[in-house]
């Protein structure tokens, strides 16, 4: 009963040892072996000295936790993206400093000036609200 398994990069294995508070090192150390390395779990388990099965069940318990991790992170951005106002994006980029510093710089300068476009809404409303009859 053969099935493929999702294999992690290096950085991603390391995130989801955090979360492993529950499972031996051997145990970790041989599904590192099976998810990053891409050894078989009988090759992982001899090399860690523990049963195929043992590292079988490391490897299922720790794509289960990497599944609700992924989720979680999933939820998370689509709450951060339904903060945003309309016509914004959130993004995580990988550039030369000079770059993100001028990005930055400008959304730190789109922001202030949507504040100040909301301040001055509210202020209209509020004059409107005080020249309505019965105030």
């Amino acid at each position: 009963m053969a099935h493929e398994i999702k294999r992690l990069s290096a950085a991603e294995f390391e995130a989801l040892r955090h979360l492993m508070t529950n499972v031996g090192t051997a145990q970790i150390d041989a599904a590192r072996l099976v998810l990053v390395d891409e050894m078989g779990y009988q090759e992982a388990g001899d090399a860690i000295g523990i049963s195929r099965q043992t590292v079988w069940k490391a490897v299922k318990g720790m794509m289960e936790t990497w599944e609700r991790y992924c989720e979680a992170r999933s939820l998370e951005e689509a709450a951060q993206m339904r903060k945003l106002p309309r016509g914004w994006k959130r993004a995580t980029i990988t550039a030369p400093a000079a770059v993100i510093d001028r990005c930055l710089a400008e959304a730190e300068a789109a922001h202030l000036a949507r504040l100040k476009q909301l301040t001055l809404a509210e202020a209209a409303l509020l004059a409107q609200a005080e020249k309505k009859p019965g105030r």
